[in-house]
């Protein structure tokens, strides 16, 4: 066969190219890549959806916990308050009387001075979403920095607590005991109703004790602390408000 005629059968290269539906690819290659957007989309939505419903249950956990806090912290502010008044008048009348002199004292400050409670807030929600992260979808900063601020004031007056509960245990005690049959004094049902005001209980007994040093010493050291326990207790009274506002806002 002729070249020429040879060349006239061949399509060449053009015309292969001319055979590619160009079109129907290009539109298959967006339908893909919009298929693709559209499923990151709809996982990103999603995602987001699932991220918003555990910020709104931490929240509201959140929330329920400090309410319940505040309305204890309510109680425990005035029993530390009147274990204050009554361990300062103790301490007081105790300056007053010569060492080794009699001195009658009421039931009520030798309850005080043997009262060591702790203030235990609930704090579950916010515990549990330090541990497994979830405090991270708190994207409010002053929320978080009031947070932190908040668990700073509580470990300090806990620490207060438990120096005012070791010199209980370890000094007051045995100082009263060896002038005062304590056990009565101990019964935890009256320590309590007394410390939480929530019954009018009227301590009867009156003790002879004779002051001593030794004894002016611990009070003195206990109205120290407790001092601090009640400046600290109010600290976190006011924290707890504000972290109730914070929250109330998101």
């Amino acid at each position: 066969m002729p070249a020429d005629t040879a060349r006239a059968v061949d399509p060449g290269p053009a015309e292969d190219v001319q055979k590619i539906p160009w079109k129907r690819l290009s539109a298959e290659a967006v339908a893909i890549i919009v298929s693709i957007l559209l499923a990151f989309s709809i996982d990103a939505w999603w995602q987001q959806q699932l991220a918003l419903k555990e910020t709104d249950a931490l929240i509201s956990g959140l929330y329920s916990d400090f309410q319940a806090s505040q309305l204890h912290l309510d109680e425990w502010l005035g029993g530390n308050e009147r274990m204050l008044r009554a361990m300062t008048e103790f301490l007081d009348e105790l300056r007053r009387t010569a060492i080794n002199d009699e001195l009658v004292v009421s039931h009520e400050w030798v309850v005080a001075a043997i009262t060591a409670p702790t203030y235990s807030p609930t704090d579950t929600s916010l515990k549990t979403a330090v541990a497994t992260g979830q405090i991270e979808l708190i994207e409010d900063s002053d929320l978080r920095n009031i947070l932190a601020l908040w668990r700073q004031q509580l470990d300090d007056t806990q620490e207060d607590e438990l120096l005012s509960r070791q010199l209980v245990v370890n000094q007051l005690v045995p100082v009263l005991s060896r002038q005062v049959r304590l056990g009565r004094s101990f019964e935890f049902d009256a320590l309590l109703s007394w410390f939480t005001g929530q019954q009018n209980v009227e301590f009867q007994g009156r003790y002879k004790i004779h002051a001593t040093s030794e004894l002016e010493g611990v009070l003195a050291e206990k109205v120290f602390f407790i001092t601090f326990v009640v400046e600290g207790l109010t600290d976190i009274h006011r924290t707890q408000a504000e972290i109730l506002r914070f929250l109330e806002m998101q």
